[in-house]
């Protein structure tokens, strides 16, 4: 019997993760979902209210070491310690195409940046971000793209990898990448400083409009800036993209 955790802190892969291990053909495999102790969406789910799901990655290592075969973290919050990826198989699913889109909000970074982006499925080592590649795929970027429409398509990405390479991660029967080199580094102190805009600052129309996309993620109020009387203003940038007209001959 193989024992794996899964720990998920990103309420829109559950359900389709979820449906992965009910529908494999696994039939020694032994699974637990689980979430950060930082509160998130997952923690209204249905299947989250009754009963304590949390897990410590560090307070509970000794139980995770002793009772699992294999841990996978979903967009979890937490960092994992050398000691549990030194003595257990760790598995990470990151909304980036590694090693050009390490660390936090990713498909924000590519943006701004004008890097690759994708989803990449890799070991765990005690690096963020960072270990032997499984899998990876680039997602297409548009110009019309914002935070939210570029990050659902990596989470796309992410379960079609998933489904792709499920029974050799289980199993452990896959060929590791070696990334190459260290690539790109992005912090949430990164992402925190973007938030406030500098409305004296210099450049193109295209920088700006650049930087309001990749902070425009639906509800989320992330650009703002501070008025003479010291209150926030927030940015949120709606940009919708015209299809096919249709063509009406005259009479």
């Amino acid at each position: 019997m193989k024992h794996v955790l899964v720990v998920i802190d990103n309420i829109v892969q559950y359900e389709k993760i979820k449906n992965i291990f009910e529908g494999c053909n696994e039939d020694d495999l032994d699974v637990d979902f689980c979430h950060s102790p930082i509160k998130s969406h997952i923690w209204e789910h249905p299947d989250f209210r009754c009963g304590n799901f949390i897990i410590d990655v560090k307070k509970d290592l000794k139980s995770i070491i002793d009772k699992y075969d294999l841990v996978i973290s979903v967009h979890c919050y937490q960092f994992f310690p050398k000691e549990l990826v030194k003595n257990i198989r760790c598995i990470n699913i990151h909304p980036g195409y590694n090693p050009i889109n390490r660390g936090w909000y990713p498909q924000v970074f590519s943006i701004i940046h004008n890097l690759p982006i994708g989803a990449t499925i890799h070991e765990m080592d005690e690096k963020l971000d960072n270990g032997p590649i499984i899998a990876r795929k680039f997602v297409e970027k548009y110009v019309w793209d914002t935070s939210f429409t570029l990050y659902n398509r990596v989470l796309d990405a992410e379960i079609e990898l998933l489904l792709s390479n499920f029974a050799d991660i289980i199993n452990g029967d896959y060929k590791k990448i070696v990334p190459e080199g260290d690539g790109n580094m992005f912090g949430k102190a990164d992402f925190y400083h973007l938030c406030e805009l500098d409305m004296n600052k210099n450049g193109s129309f295209m920088e700006f409009y650049d930087l309001l996309r990749a902070l425009s993620h639906g509800d989320y109020k992330n650009a703002f800036f501070v008025d003479e009387k010291g209150e926030k203003i927030f940015l949120n940038l709606s940009i919708e993209k015209s299809g096919d007209f249709l063509s009406i001959d005259k009479v």
